[in-house]
């Protein structure tokens, strides 16, 4: 265990490095403590751009209702996949459930490390998941063409990617289809992974996070999610990541978040 500020790190500060996640064990008198925890703990910079803060969110919002029971695998912000302006682009979510907040224990966050999950089939090779996910933005992915494409549903990507029979609503035939609606329960999307060879229940970690502690990951090197409801205003989420990246920094991201199909 390493320390940061007096408080335990799992595993010591390489984790986020290696493993693309870290729990910060502590009770942090209030949200700005964790952020300050989380700032020195992400890189400042990366070959894109510098890293910094581009969002602050509670999930739920505090006068909102609670959540649904689940939520689908996805990407903090989306992947750039066909990018066309320049955009925000998440490197590393960080998120604390503060002492005062009425806590849900059922809820549990769920990472998925792409790396080990998609070692469990073949995947085409770049150029060709270049083809495929374009085409699918074209046909499923965005409202309107010529808008560019940025995908958050990581069973979309999947879809994608395996340029099989698609099963998954589009936006395209459905304009009111919400991102994140794509299944009804975590049996039906774990089935749809399942189906596809994909044994998420084999790789996920799951997080039961504590009034107080913080967790930071990687957002591209895990899709993460939730199944158990939280209470309105119980989880804070703080974004850290490039701002305004130009689209073609934003394609030389795309690309290496694609390093995880072909290794």
């Amino acid at each position: 265990m390493h320390r940061v500020q007096d408080f335990q790190v799992d595993g010591g500060l390489d984790e986020l490095a290696r493993l693309g996640w870290l729990r910060v064990h502590g009770t942090f008198a209030a949200p700005e403590d964790a952020w300050q925890c989380a700032t020195e703990l992400v890189p400042a910079n990366e070959p894109d751009a510098p890293i910094e803060v581009i969002g602050d969110f509670v999930v739920p919002p505090p006068e909102g209702a609670p959540s649904r029971d689940f939520q689908t695998l996805h990407f903090d912000f989306g992947v750039p996949i066909v990018p066309v302006a320049p955009a925000d682009v998440a490197r590393f979510t960080a998120l604390h459930v503060p002492l005062a907040a009425a806590w849900s224990a059922e809820a549990i966050t769920r990472l998925v490390p792409l790396r080990p999950l998609l070692d469990s089939r073949r995947w085409p090779d770049h150029d060709e998941l270049v083809r495929r996910l374009t085409a699918y933005g074209d046909s499923h992915g965005a409202w309107t063409l010529g808008a560019g494409y940025t995908e958050g549903s990581f069973a979309r990507i999947i879809e994608a990617a395996l340029g099989q029979e698609l099963v998954l609503p589009s936006v395209r035939a459905d304009p009111g289809f919400l991102c994140g609606t794509e299944f009804l329960s975590l049996a039906d999307e774990t089935l749809f992974f399942a189906q596809r060879g994909l044994p998420i229940d084999a790789v996920a970690i799951e997080v039961r996070l504590q009034p107080g502690e913080l967790l930071l990951f990687d957002n591209v090197a895990l899709a993460h999610g939730r199944r158990g409801t939280r209470e309105p205003g119980e989880l804070h989420q703080r974004v850290f990541g490039h701002r305004a990246l130009h689209p073609q920094d934003q394609i030389e991201f795309r690309d290496r978040f694609l390093a995880a199909f072909t290794g």
